[in-house]
């Protein structure tokens, strides 16, 4: 007799396609749709997409059993750079390993995650998978995951997270505020700021915390001294340091950069205009990564904790695993790193 399978995504009020009605549909036969449901072996893992796709489309909603789950922890990132990345490789790799684990490394493209890419995710069936913010985690990655099961972790989600999805993050609204506040307790009065891109949160959150804290202080913020920038690459924030610069007398006697890959461009920007840091001008970071403490003068930055953020993410999935109750988001502090390149100005 042939099955019947749940069809539609409204679950148990959706009518029900049968096993043949699928692999008509799919172009194989019974048994193949059967053996994907299953997870047994034996077809091509094109084959196995393939009906995958039709399972999805057609609201397919009772998780596919896995034959083998790979002792690894997949990391999803938009791009690798020095951007914090390379933080979060690092020290996921080195949690994961205390766990007995491995992490492998998908980057995704311009933070757009393709089907394939995650089907290359399903077929390698990881313990759980951490992605670096929420842009690739479309409403059919979510699908493929769920259907087997795969725990979901992201770093800094953009948006609200579905409860099934864990996350981890910083408080970036109150690490702008920390940024602010060291800024005016050095007697900085006149202060810019390269702010992040405009469709991620983290960077809305990190603006919005430095101007509240020179609003809380009756420091005005005028538009000329704000400048848009990007997180990488870093020649978007070289060209918004270069406009502050140029305001002339008028410019700013600090700026604020929403993370340290601007910071390094308004380095680049401020001596190619003959300025001497931190002297003529203090220039503040965000994420603390290499190489902050190395640059000349060091960098005074806002510490993002890469150690914790990825520890935290990979015993979730342990324990989510392992059957034990776990936090599913946390959201951990940041502090301020003082050092060379901020220092008050001159009279």
């Amino acid at each position: 007799m042939d099955n019947g399978v749940q069809g539609g995504p409204t679950g148990g009020d959706s009518p029900k396609l049968k096993v043949s009605e699928l692999a008509r549909i799919a172009g194989v036969s019974a048994s193949t749709v059967s053996k994907v449901i299953n997870g047994r072996p034996g077809i091509s893992d094109e084959t196995r997409r393939q009906v995958e796709r039709v399972l999805h489309k057609h609201g397919y909603s009772r998780p596919l059993v896995s034959t083998k789950i790979s002792p690894t922890i997949e990391l999803v990132v938009e791009y690798i750079a020095h951007n914090g990345t390379m933080e979060l490789i690092k020290y996921a790799s080195y949690w994961a390993q205390q766990a007995g684990l491995a992490v492998t490394v998908t980057q995704t493209s311009n933070g757009v995650a393709s089907e394939e890419c995650f089907r290359g995710i399903i077929d390698r069936n990881p313990q759980g998978v951490i992605m670096q913010q929420m842009g690739g985690l479309n409403d059919l990655a979510k699908s493929l995951l769920r259907a087997r099961d795969i725990p979901i972790v992201v770093i800094d989600p953009i948006d609200a997270v579905d409860t099934d999805v864990m996350s981890v993050a910083i408080d970036n609204w109150t690490a702008g505020y920390q940024a602010g506040r060291h800024l005016l307790s050095l007697g900085h009065r006149r202060i810019g700021a390269i702010r992040g891109p405009l469709d991620l949160q983290t960077g809305i959150a990190r603006y919005s915390g430095f101007a509240a804290a020179l609003a809380q202080e009756g420091v005005p913020l005028p538009e000329r001294y704000v400048r848009q920038g990007d997180y990488f690459p870093a020649e978007t924030s070289y060209r918004a340091a270069c406009e502050l610069i140029e305001l002339g007398d008028d410019r700013p006697s600090a700026i604020f950069c929403c993370n340290d890959l601007s910071a390094v461009s308004a380095y680049r920007a401020a001596r190619e205009h003959g300025l001497h840091l931190p002297d003529d001008l203090s220039v503040m970071g965000f994420d603390d990564i290499f190489p902050a403490e190395h640059l000349m003068p060091s960098l005074t930055s806002i510490h993002q904790p890469f150690s914790e953020i990825a520890q935290r993410a990979v015993q979730m999935i342990v324990d989510v695993r392992e059957g034990h109750d776990t936090e599913h988001h946390v959201i951990l502090p940041t502090r301020v790193v003082a050092r060379e390149s901020t220092v008050p100005p001159r009279a």
